[in-house]
């Protein structure tokens, strides 16, 4: 029970009432203390040692408080447990020094015994006086009693509501300060204050009755200790200072110190539990400073904090929350270590540990701040962040785009931010998170340069109808500006456009202020007209395309005014040029759209690729396509674009014989697309795909998973959409491509070049054929019918032209098939087309038993195919060359021997790997059809071709003997694994 007693605290309330002995010694006093330990066989010695350094035995310190407890009797003030037991001090206290324990010990006693404590503490930065206060408000509200906290550092007028007039004397100064002070000293209760010695009242020194100026530490005693009221207990913290810097009346002052790095090392160890040399790091790290050591370990241990104020008080923390708080505005979580770097002007690793404890992460993953870290967000003011925030406005790098644009709106610099935007037009991609400050702050031109930026941003992905796009567009119709507000109204027809309101863009077109730009003589100066004309000339343009007036469309995207619309122009005369079968214009024109424009020079490498695809160039196609998905990915496009180009390069992947490698791109296109297509605005994307999947997994062998992604996709289709022409034509090629599951299945291998015809009929070929009849009377009206208001398109004729070759293929009869080839062939449009179509001739008069037509056909389509090759020296489609090659293998087959060594030469085309087995094996199952008419029979061609090996297969058909022996499926004779 000894070790609670507060010894020095319980004595000085007891020596007033005492009187001296019969020897003259007072009683009380460490001297008659001494003599009363010693008289009972302990050492005098230890009085002192537990009165003024808490050290002694338990022993020595019960006899101590039983010599005391009978002096409180006499003088009737009985020890009770309430006033003489201290709390156990915390542990910064107890393992970090004598000094730091014995005042807090002696000024919660006091508190507790219902006195009016007086004490002032001092030491430098670090030795403890923060923990100190910390400690004792928490004892003293656990215990119930009143408390209150005051901190006065720097300018503290505006804490204390002093007002001083210009001109107010030194004295009239003073007694102000005096009255601020006393209003903020409670009646009663317990006053903690924590004063610094840099304080000031309204620019001026602290000063004293007299009026003059004084230190801090001196006023701060003469007007919060020595000022008090009687009844209110008061603890003051000082900077370093002595007994005589607190005037003649100086009150107990208790020096403490900071930690001995044993001390520190000690109390990191216990606490943390690390080892010695990481403590010892930490100790280094921290200077041993009270503070940091006690923030460091409640940080890291998980322990709660008593809030915002406290850890603000830190200036490293108050410099870290000031920082992140700007981050918090700018940059998302977690942080890069580049943008914390670039926020706090430094390295993090420069932070001391107690600051850096309010992170977790690391450099790989990022940072991100801790629940303590955010809520000491809610004490940080703008002017903490200013500092970060002009840092990471002139951060001027790639990544740091976002996180530069955040940070001029988060410092209104509205100006900045625009001509930020004017100068990289790519940079609005970081607006929309940034459009309610925008909205709501900006004010003349640059409100309109970013609302203008806004609108382009959702605009370039297609996204009309994002309220951010509204909210924006409404903004530039509230401009003074007449071309402002036509510059709206050219975007609105846009909207329509893309919605299929074809009614509604032209109206938009016609409004009076869009007429104004549009029959000015010459592209006006103006920065908003000349842009709402050629923007207007690419919606001309638009909607005379999707009339199928390509000379109208052309007329107006070649205006020069068209020009001002710089990339987006050259993308418009591309795709013009491209449906009006102009195709050396189109890739010219596309290839004019700068990389500088990664958004647009991303839908340019797309459509090139598309272009190249359908003029049989798959290779020089999947090339521009994965540049583009690069550079779609690289520009932040929407998930969709980037799917939509995707399942491109899975059709190209597809061309080239990577059935499984375009399967794993399709699905991949799949996956970025919106999880519920029903709930997402337009589902005809994700149908698009799936019947883009359908030709893929014939490929692979899977006609009935075909025949499910055909079964989703017209699912899809069959609800509103947002586009209608496209979920048509979606429906039509779908149809479509049932009809190729179904003639897949019927030939009864997969869907990979080489094609031939069927021998005899299958009802799944019955099935194609019918689906296929369907598609192509819906597709061709009759001469008295009444044309479809929609008008045909040039993918439409393209639709129809694989539906008679599909037709052909589907039909055992050679005549028949011969009719649709016919068809197809008269909607040839370039080269490759017809090299199709004559490929298909070949094959169908072949079946037919004209094999010098067929040949005559197979000569003029290899001629065509090498017109496809883009360049000298690149290879032709793979796919068609292998139908080719195999069809005129097929023709002059009865020359046997002769004619597969000159097809095996051929087939060492390394891209024509991936349709070697299908070539081998159809020129198989014809050497054994056409056995008789070979030159020797199919065994003795084996035989010359292969020698003794082909003996080893006499148990095969001579076709799969052909295909093994071929494809390298056996080991040279003798050949084989070691014997053991």
């Amino acid at each position: 029970m000894g070790d609670n007693v507060d010894f020095k605290a319980v004595l000085a309330g007891l020596r007033p009432h005492l009187l001296p002995d019969s020897a003259g010694v007072r009683r009380g006093s460490l001297r008659w203390l001494e003599g009363q330990m010693r008289a009972r066989g302990a050492g005098g010695a230890a009085v002192r040692n537990i009165i003024y350094r808490d050290i002694g035995t338990p022993a020595d310190r019960e006899l101590l408080r039983a010599i005391i407890a009978a002096l409180a009797a006499e003088v009737g003030q009985p020890l009770s447990e309430t006033a003489t037991t201290a709390l156990p001090p915390p542990a910064e206290l107890d393992l970090l020094g004598r000094s730091k324990k014995r005042a807090y010990r002696q000024f919660l006693a006091g508190v507790r015994a219902g006195r009016s404590a007086r004490l002032v503490v001092t030491g430098r930065a670090g030795a403890g006086k923060t923990v100190l206060l910390d400690s004792l408000d928490v004892a003293l509200r656990e215990a119930g009693l009143p408390v209150q906290r005051l901190f006065l550092s720097g300018e503290v007028a505006e804490i204390l509501e002093l007002k001083a007039a210009p001109g107010t004397s030194f004295a009239q100064l003073a007694a102000a300060q005096a009255q601020a002070a006393r209003r903020y000293l409670p009646a009663s209760g317990t006053l903690l204050v924590r004063v610094t010695d840099d304080l000031t009242f309204v620019g001026g020194p602290p000063r004293s009755a007299d009026g003059s100026a004084v230190s801090a530490a001196r006023w701060a005693a003469e007007q919060l200790i020595l000022a008090a009221p009687p009844g209110l207990a008061v603890l003051l913290a000082l900077e370093n200072c002595t007994p005589g810097d607190l005037g003649p009346q100086p009150p107990e002052l208790i020096a403490l110190h900071p930690p001995t790095p044993a001390e520190a090392r000690g109390y990191l160890m216990a606490r943390l539990g690390i080892p010695r040399a990481e403590a010892d790091a930490l100790v280094n790290e921290t200077g041993r400073h009270l503070d940091r050591l006690s923030l460091l370990v409640r940080l890291r241990g998980g322990e709660g904090l008593t809030g915002a104020r406290e850890l603000l008080a830190d200036p490293d923390i108050r410099r870290l929350a000031g920082v992140t708080a700007a981050l918090e505005v700018s940059s998302p979580v977690p942080w890069p270590p580049e943008v914390l770097r670039a926020a706090l002007g430094g390295e993090f690793r420069q932070l001391p540990p107690h600051a850096r404890a309010l992170l977790a992460g690391s450099d790989a993953l990022g940072w991100t701040p801790t629940p303590a870290l955010r809520a000491a967000w809610e004490g940080v003011g703008e002017g903490d962040r200013a500092g970060a925030l002009r840092r990471l406005s002139i951060w001027v790098t790639e990544e740091g785009r976002p996180v530069q644009l955040a940070a001029l709106a988060a410092l209104n610099d509205w100006t900045a931010l625009a001509a930020q935007v004017r100068a990289h037009p790519d940079d609005a991609r970081w607006l929309p998170p940034l459009w309610p400050l925008i909205r709501g702050g900006a004010v003349g031109e640059p409100r309109y340069d970013l609302a203008g930026a806004m609108v382009r941003h959702h605009a370039g992905r297609g996204d009309y109808h994002a309220p951010q796009m509204r909210g924006a567009l409404f903004t530039l119709l509230e401009s003074p500006r007449s071309s402002v507000r036509a510059w709206a109204r050219v975007k609105l027809a846009e909207s329509s456009l893309e919605a299929g309101n074809m009614t509604a863009a032209a109206e938009q077109l016609d409004h009076p202020e869009v007429l104004e730009v549009l029959l000015a003589a010459a592209p006006a100066r103006d920065t908003w007209a000349a842009p709402a004309c050629a923007d207007a000339l690419l919606v001309r343009a638009a909607l005379a395309r999707w009339g199928g007036d390509l000379e109208a469309a052309t007329r107006a995207v070649m205006d020069p005014r068209a020009a001002v619309g710089g990339p987006r122009a050259w993308l418009w005369r591309g795709l013009i040029a491209k449906d009006a079968g102009r195709w050396a214009e189109a890739l010219g024109a596309l290839a004019r759209v700068p990389a500088s424009s990664p958004l647009l020079s991303a839908r340019a490498r797309y459509q090139e690729g598309d272009l190249r695809l359908r003029l049989g160039q798959p290779a020089a196609a999947l090339s521009a396509l994965r540049d583009a998905v690069a550079r779609l990915q690289s520009a932040g496009a929407e998930p969709e674009e980037r799917a939509r180009v995707l399942a491109r390069s899975a059709t190209a992947l597809r061309r080239l014989g990577f059935a499984h490698e375009a399967h794993a791109a399709l699905t991949h296109a799949l996956a970025l697309l919106p999880p519920d297509p029903h709930r997402h605005a337009d589902h005809v994307l994700r149908a698009r795909l799936l019947s883009e999947e359908i030709p893929i997994l014939l490929a692979l062998g899977r006609p009935d998973d075909a025949l499910a992604a055909s079964a989703q996709a017209l699912a899809l289709l069959t609800g509103r959409s947002a586009r209608p022409a496209e979920a048509r034509y979606r429906q039509r090629r779908t149809h479509y491509r049932v009809a190729l599951a179904y003639l897949t299945r019927g030939l009864g291998g997969t869907y990979r070049h080489p094609f031939l015809g069927p021998a005899r009929d299958h009802p799944d070929l019955q099935h194609a054929r019918a689906l296929l009849d369907a598609l192509i009377l819906a597709s061709e009206p009759r001469s008295h019918e009444t044309p479809s208001h929609e008008p045909r398109s040039d993918r439409d004729t393209t639709l129809l032209f694989d539906l008679h070759l599909g037709r052909a293929l589907a039909d055992p009869d050679p005549a028949a098939a011969l009719v649709s080839v016919a068809r197809a062939l008269a909607l040839a449009a370039h080269p490759y087309e017809e090299a199709q179509a004559r490929a298909m001739r070949a094959e169908a008069l072949l079946r037919a038993g004209r094999c010098a037509d067929a040949l005559a056909d197979l000569n003029r389509a290899h001629a065509l195919l090498r017109r496809t090759q883009p360049a000298v020296g690149d290879a032709p489609d793979p796919g068609l060359h292998a139908q080719l090659l195999t069809l005129e293998a097929l023709a002059t087959l009865a020359d046997g021997p002769q004619t597969l060594h000159w097809l095996r030469g051929a087939l060492d085309d390394p891209a024509l790997a991936p349709f070697r087995a299908g070539v081998w094996r159809a020129v198989g199952c014809a050497l054994e059809a056409a056995e008789s008419e070979v030159a020797g029979d199919a065994r003795s061609v084996l035989r010359g071709l292969h020698g003794v090996r082909a003996d080893a297969l006499a148990h095969l058909r001579p076709g799969d003997a052909l295909c093994l022996l071929e494809l390298g499926g056996l080991l040279e004779v003798g050949e084989g694994p070691p014997l053991p």
